[in-house]
């Protein structure tokens, strides 16, 4: 009888795994940003602004940043940040480097808050995600840009699975003088940055299995039951 109720115990473990694997898929998934704009070392800015507008104005320095829910992902491979090209300046081509965010992404998303020069700072340095060399002047507007992020970024990305995610985006060598206009992404903020990503997803037991426990679970508790009659006899 001993054997019976440890068979049984034993069944509900194989049939739980058994149920996890099959749901333990890869998949190319594609995130919505949740949230995207920029911080600024000077400029206001509103909340429902999602213009990613990303380089200098003069005097006033634009940084970018977006947001994604990472939701179910439960380890990912590659990641390339896909955005939309819009305007940019005249300069022929332009070093575009993508960072670590360190502020929170409920901080982030209050933009009314700008300028603030800490978060302006946070969105263009730490660990580098990838640098890319952009051309300002030459290219569709409506051109979609694929930015492949490095092994930091997937690492940042597998250890924030199921919270929020923020990739921030600055002009590289950028000299901040008055007459200068050094920009990307100028009248943004109609289209939404995707994160496409080659990822697993969390396991979730299959009803059928869930039911399989159960039902194995039932016939443990009966053994068991069954056993102490038995000695009591």
């Amino acid at each position: 009888m001993k054997n019976c109720y440890k068979l049984a115990i034993t069944a509900a473990i194989v049939g739980f795994g058994l149920g996890t694997l099959n749901v333990a898929q890869a998949a190319t998934v594609s995130l919505t940003s949740s949230n995207q704009g920029w911080w600024s070392t000077d400029r206001s800015n509103q909340n429902q602004n999602e213009n990613y507008i990303t380089g200098n104005l003069g005097i006033e320095g634009f940084r970018s940043f977006f947001t994604f829910d990472l939701g179910t992902l439960a380890r990912v491979s590659t990641a390339t940040l896909q955005v939309q090209r819009y305007e940019g300046s005249v300069n022929p081509t332009t070093t575009l480097g993508f960072f670590d965010v360190e502020t929170s992404a409920d901080v982030l998303s209050q933009k009314v808050n700008n300028p603030d020069i800490n978060i302006y700072n946070d969105l263009g340095s730490g660990k580098n995600y990838g640098t890319f060399n952009v051309t300002n002047t030459f290219g569709n507007s409506d051109e979609i840009l694929n930015f492949v992020l490095n092994s930091d970024a997937i690492a940042d990305i597998n250890a924030r699975s199921g919270k929020f995610f923020s990739i921030g985006g600055a002009l590289l060598g950028v000299l901040e003088t008055e007459d200068q206009v050094q920009v990307l992404f100028g009248a943004s903020g109609d289209s939404s940055a995707i994160l496409v990503v080659d990822a697993d997803l969390v396991p979730v037991p299959e009803p059928a299995t869930l039911s399989g426990i159960t039902l194995a679970g039932i016939t443990g508790w009966w053994l068991k039951r069954k056993r102490k009659a038995f000695q009591a006899l």
